[in-house]
């Protein structure tokens, strides 16, 4: 069993799968549409001049974050790093994505070190501006992601990752305690799952997994889904299905609060290389009839 440290500030996460041979159990309108493929050119670079009050195009600070606007809807690109090695990633000079270009993640026990992320939504006091989030999970009509990867020749150990949050109550700040839905698109230097039963979910299997996972602030539920043919990206995913799998099994409350929709590489080796080209969140929510109130006379 591993425990990962999944954000400095977050706790330590049971997953559901095998290290080498160790085994590791690990609606209405549109309402947002959050895409990563263009957008806003960024500040230039070598003998171009660089505009003043333009944000650095690197970021190197722990949790440094920028926020990109694509098509009128803002985005968070944050360099999450929670142990002191030196990680660095760098912003597109046109859309919403990282590469990670520096990483000294070097981790040889039960904790990974970064994770590099796009955010949608709220997580620890952080919101996406004019996010459509939090909402409860039964509102949810439509909920589609478009990603592009690069990670395949990257070096090291890490997870190619989806992190969606869910909470109890319709709060932004700490942690959400409700769940905390994984779904790896692929993986370096994990074995193959040994018991963990699979899947259909858009016409592709995958592992499942799920425990409860505690620490100081409480607890809450982790549930995996591990790609079984790993991929590099996804074309309007639907991430529904995998909520509804997980409700049947009592892992999320369809009156619980859906808080982000974020994406990225869960570093515990290396990892330079690492870079997301693309991404998006298209959102579409139930309509709910508004209570009346009785008149009062």
């Amino acid at each position: 069993m591993i425990n990962v440290s999944k954000h400095g500030r977050r706790p330590a996460v049971w997953l559901g799968t095998i290290v080498a041979s160790i085994s590791l159990v690990i609606s209405g309108a549109v309402v947002a549409w959050v895409g990563v493929s263009a957008g806003t050119a960024l500040a230039g670079t070598g003998h171009h001049r660089k505009d003043v009050g333009t944000p650095p195009r690197r970021i190197c600070q722990e949790d440094g974050r920028r926020t990109l606007t694509y098509r009128g809807v803002p985005y968070i690109v944050r360099n999450d790093v929670f142990y002191p090695e030196r990680e660095c990633i760098q912003l597109p000079r046109h859309g919403v994505g990282f590469t990670v270009v520096e990483s000294h993640a070097n981790s040889h026990v039960d904790d990974n070190e970064a994770f590099p992320e796009v955010i949608y939504g709220c997580e620890w006091g952080v919101c996406s501006p004019r996010t459509e989030l939090p909402r409860k999970v039964y509102r949810l009509k439509v909920l589609t992601s478009s990603w592009s990867t690069s990670w395949r020749k990257a070096p090291g150990w890490f997870n190619v990752s989806y992190d969606v949050w869910f909470g109890h109550l319709h709060t932004i700040h700490g942690h959400a305690l409700g769940a905390e839905m994984m779904i790896w698109l692929g993986t370096k230097r994990f074995g193959t799952p040994i018991g963990d039963p699979v899947t259909r979910i858009d016409g592709q299997r995958w592992y499942y997994a799920r425990h409860l996972a505690c620490d100081a602030y409480g607890c809450w539920n982790y549930v995996l889904f591990r790609r079984v043919v790993p991929t590099t990206h996804v074309s309007r995913l639907s991430l529904l299905p995998f909520i509804h799998y997980s409700e049947r099994r009592r892992q999320i409350g369809y009156r619980w609060f859906l808080k982000s929709v974020d994406a990225g590489f869960e570093i515990w080796q290396k990892g330079s290389g690492l870079a997301v080209h693309s991404y998006s969140v298209r959102l579409r929510l139930k309509w709910v009839k508004p209570k009346r109130h009785p008149r009062i006379k």
